[in-house]
């Protein structure tokens, strides 16, 4: 790869660790140390409605205009993370600017507003620097600052920052606004690997071997992405670092290895294999490429997933004659058939945020595929797309709350998000064909 597209994978795949030159709390005269005790668990709990006035964005054009799109970001990601509800407009047209004195406290409480950000965004030389504050209108204080320096290209990436801080204060949960979505896309007679912001937004292409590469897969510290490739005519399983670096996972010969998974440690890859003349779940020591083969029979099995723990996996087998969802210990053991109501099932997976017990996956229904989740737990089987379309592909966001997906629905494949409850879908891409996210950690 040349040196210019290796910068530009650096940059991305970095972007966590270096966007933002600076991020410090706001030294504020009698900010208290401690936290609202507001805490909320669980998608049942009562939403906080928070009030976001327009952030003031200075004298300048440019300012003004990153004021806009930090705010509109800002309320998006506190929205799509079920936690808050946002004080309508007119509402705060009833009541003057915030400012902290007791009476105005007590003016926001009365429109509804449990809590109250207000921000600034000002233009300082070649940065954006943005200054946003959360106030509790019971309590009367304020109970967050923080201040945010970046480059123009990444303003969004400040209104993620402090979304995520806002909803880890309140919810003691860490956010997700600032992970990332990795997928295929059609280009030309090709596929590449692209990775965008959780949202959609700013996608960029880290593959161009014009080849097809399919099923990327995010590592759990987000620096590396395996997936399979055609270049050279050959299936192989390849593994990217941040820095651009492309390289084969282990020495293949020619035989078809795809649909890797990484382990929540990090430390191994699970993967179909046809090594030995039949398709079977391996998995990957990464650091000394040692290959443990984990299935034997003389079926199809394929698409694993690891659980939470790292103790089990699931995977599609057509061993009882359709593919369905089985579950085994992560040696190979205890192999248990999951799926039974359904004809033909594929794709699981596990939910990555500990501890639950809810595997995704797609699922054959009359006229189409819908996705559907199995409460391991329960037991209980739920249908989370329902239509004539083809949905496929369901991966967790790390937060267990949501799930990324692909679907024709709207003529192409594209990728989209919905609730874990299969509410809330969103369009994530549009152009091209579209499909096999998956969500960093």
């Amino acid at each position: 790869m040349s040196n210019p597209a290796r910068t530009v994978i650096g940059i991305l795949f970095a972007l966590g660790a270096v966007a933002l030159l600076g991020s410090t709390l706001l030294a504020q005269q009698g900010q208290p140390p401690d936290v609202p005790t507001i805490k909320i668990v669980g998608a049942g709990r009562q939403q906080i409605p928070i009030a976001i006035p327009v952030f003031d964005g200075g004298a300048e054009a440019r300012g003004r205009d990153a004021a806009g799109t930090l705010r509109d970001v800002l309320r998006d990601d506190l929205l799509f993370s079920n936690y808050f509800s946002i004080v309508p407009d007119e509402y705060m047209k009833l009541v003057g600017p915030f400012n902290d004195r007791r009476g105005n406290y007590k003016e926001w409480a009365g429109i509804g507003a449990d809590a109250l950000m207000v921000g600034t965004a000002r233009l300082e030389a070649a940065n954006y620097v943005f200054e946003g504050r959360v106030f509790d209108t019971t309590e009367q204080r304020m109970v967050l600052g923080k201040r945010y320096r970046a480059e123009s290209d990444q303003v969004r990436l400040m209104a993620h920052r402090m979304a995520d801080e806002i909803v880890q204060l309140y919810t003691g949960q860490q956010g997700i606004a600032t992970t990332r979505i990795t997928f295929v896309s059609q280009v030309g007679k090709g596929k590449e690997i692209y990775v965008m912001d959780y949202d959609g937004a700013r996608p960029k292409r880290i593959t161009a071997n014009g080849s097809i590469n399919l099923s990327p897969s995010w590592s759990p510290d987000g620096k590396s992405i395996a997936y399979v490739s055609y270049r050279g005519n050959q299936p192989r399983l390849m593994i990217q670092n941040s820095a651009g670096d492309v390289r084969p996972a282990f020495p293949q010969k020619g035989e078809l290895n795809s649909a890797p998974a990484w382990s929540p440690d990090g430390r191994y890859l699970a993967f179909s294999s046809a090594r030995d003349g039949n398709a079977e779940i391996y998995t990957l020591r990464v650091a000394d490429e040692a290959l443990t083969r984990l299935t034997r029979n003389n079926d199809i099995d394929t698409s694993p997933a690891w659980s939470p723990d790292g103790r089990s996996i699931a995977f599609t087998s057509d061993r009882a004659g359709s593919p369905q969802i089985y579950v085994m210990d992560a040696g190979g053991g205890s192999v248990r058939r999951l799926t039974a109501e359904l004809s033909y099932c594929d794709a699981p997976s596990w939910s990555v945020a500990a501890p639950d017990e809810m595997i995704a996956f797609t699922a054959r229904v009359p006229g189409g595929f819908d996705i559907y989740v199995h409460n391991l737990k329960s037991g209980t089987l739920s249908r989370l797309t329902d239509g004539t379309d083809i949905n496929e592909w369901p991966r967790w966001s790390p937060d267990g709350r949501h799930l990324a997906f692909a679907s024709n629905r709207s003529g192409a494949f594209d990728v989209y998000t919905m609730d874990a409850s299969g509410d809330h879908v969103r369009r994530l891409t549009k152009g091209g064909s579209n499909s096999s996210p998956s969500w960093s950690r």
